[in-house]
């Protein structure tokens, strides 16, 4: 009843700060038409790693030469104005809403609306343990959740399927080669997990920066038995220089 009002009621734009009227398109909740059109309109990207690309559909050079474990990857807007300071209020300044946000405006775009739709299980790539305790929360949880029930596949949405190891070092800042190393044995199934052979897995993360931990994820999760593994984030960075 509370999330039904809430979406009747007119909001201030958490970019150009202005009340959007009952007259206009209010865009998604927290950002105004005018803000989603000018900073969320989707654009050509690489089916496989989410990188910018000159045509729709068009596979990168590095992609082409090395294929990534991801059979698709999705991602609704570029790391940048202004998004990095509302992922940042999401991840940091404890403002899990952001969530509804991001979810709306992926599920706008046709390819994330059928990733969602053809996935047997909607998986939130997990956090450090300590990570968690120090948030109070894992953003890319809420993000999927977000996506699941915003979507009508909530069924599909299984938190507990892959664990991240204790003693992993921290991603942030880290290149490519450097967060692979990390990451080779960060994450184990769970102990009770069902057989995946000829499930589709698509794992959700808020932002990607170099794809080293979807990568892993998805190796982790092919080696399980699973036939398929896409992705899903809301933002992806460039390409790193």
């Amino acid at each position: 009843m509370l999330s039904a009002l809430t979406r009747l009621l007119p909001f201030q734009c958490a970019f150009c700060r202005t009340w959007p009227s009952w007259s206009r398109p209010a865009g998604v909740c927290g950002v105004c038409a005018d803000c989603l059109h000018s900073f969320g309109g989707a654009r050509p990207r690489c089916p496989r790693c989410a990188l910018p690309t000159p045509v729709p559909g068009q596979h990168c050079g590095a992609c082409l030469r090395h294929p990534p474990a991801l059979a698709h990857c999705f991602a609704a807007v570029d790391y940048a104005y202004p998004w990095q300071a509302a992922i940042g209020q999401f991840k940091f300044q404890h403002q899990p809403a952001w969530a509804r946000t991001m979810a709306d405006i992926c599920l706008q775009q046709a390819d994330a609306r059928a990733l969602v739709r053809a996935a047997d299980r909607i998986v939130p790539v997990p956090l450090a343990r300590a990570r968690l305790q120090e948030r109070g929360y894992n953003q890319a949880w809420e993000l999927a959740k977000a996506l699941a029930r915003r979507s009508g596949q909530r069924h599909k949405l299984d938190v507990r399927l892959v664990l991240r190891q204790p003693g992993a070092a921290p991603q942030v800042g880290q290149g490519r080669a450097a967060r692979l190393r990390n990451l080779r044995q960060a994450f184990v199934l769970a102990e009770d997990t069902p057989p995946l052979h000829g499930q589709g897995i698509l794992l959700v993360d808020d932002v990607m920066t170099t794809g080293a931990t979807l990568q892993a994820l998805a190796m982790r999760l092919q080696a399980a038995g699973a036939s398929r593994v896409d992705g899903l984030v809301f933002a992806r960075t460039e390409a790193p220089s």
